[in-house]
């Protein structure tokens, strides 16, 4: 009970911005969470347009009442479709699913076959909209990533909506230097990953907009895989400091 109590009051004093810096593996442990996960799929339609989704909450959810901090991932191209299994092969869904202490609620929408996260903008800020509202999520702690078809709808959905995110991690993209740049997009805490032998979409590609973004006075991020192609997903992924470095940071007003 002790535990709880204390997960509890750490949660509320990073809500109120009293404790920063707090990372992935001190959030909460397993002892204090037990159980497993929670998943919910549903469908989210705005104007015409409908996405399939998951929802995946941390065993203790339900146990601890304060708003979560939530990821909103965006698969690679091979997982459209209609079939939801597909987005959780790899990445944060498939953290959250396999591990307990996995301290963030993941959002998982699907993009359906023949079509690009980069026309989605509109229907993914809706959707964000509607899960904050429904359930304890932290607006000011809400992070977006994505690999390949993702990594760009990752940029192309800060570069529109930037006012949703605390920071953004895209993969392995090919990005659209933006022609209007919105000022919380050039502030935005953004890590980027690309691997340096990327045919697929080149690392220069990744490296021209993180040059855009400096110019711009920004100052984001990139790793590099040395020796890597495409498919970085399941290796950056692992990363713990991603998620540490994901919770250092809150939405900036």
């Amino acid at each position: 009970m002790k535990r709880i109590f204390l997960v509890f009051l750490v949660g509320t004093l990073i809500s109120f911005g009293l404790i920063a810096n707090v990372g992935a593996a001190d959030l909460m442990s397993k002892e204090d969470l037990g159980g497993k996960h929670i998943e919910q799929r549903d469908a989210f339609s705005y104007n015409g347009v409908t996405l399939q989704y998951m929802l995946i909450f941390p065993a203790g959810y339900s146990r601890i009442d304060r708003p979560w901090p939530m990821i909103l991932f965006l698969h690679g191209g091979t997982a459209r479709g209609q079939n939801l299994d597909l987005v959780k092969t790899y990445g944060p869904p498939l953290l959250a699913e396999e591990q307990a202490d996995f301290p963030f609620v993941v959002l998982a929408p699907q993009c359906p076959d023949g079509e690009y996260w980069t026309t989605k903008a509109d229907i993914l800020a809706a959707l964000l909209d509607n899960i904050i509202k429904k359930y304890q999520i932290d607006s000011d702690r809400v992070y977006l990533t994505g690999t390949s078809m993702g990594g760009n709808g990752t940029w192309n959905l800060v570069a529109r909506r930037p006012e949703y995110f605390a920071a953004v991690a895209p993969m392995a993209a090919s990005p659209e230097i933006p022609d209007i740049w919105h000022k919380r997009f050039i502030s935005m805490p953004i890590w980027a990953f690309h691997g340096d032998q990327d045919t697929i979409c080149p690392l220069k590609d990744d490296e021209a907009m993180i040059n855009a973004l400096r110019t711009q006075g920004a100052s984001p991020r990139l790793t590099v895989f040395p020796g890597k192609g495409h498919y970085i997903g399941k290796e950056a992924y692992q990363n713990r400091d991603l998620y540490d470095w994901f919770l250092a940071n809150t939405r900036q007003l």
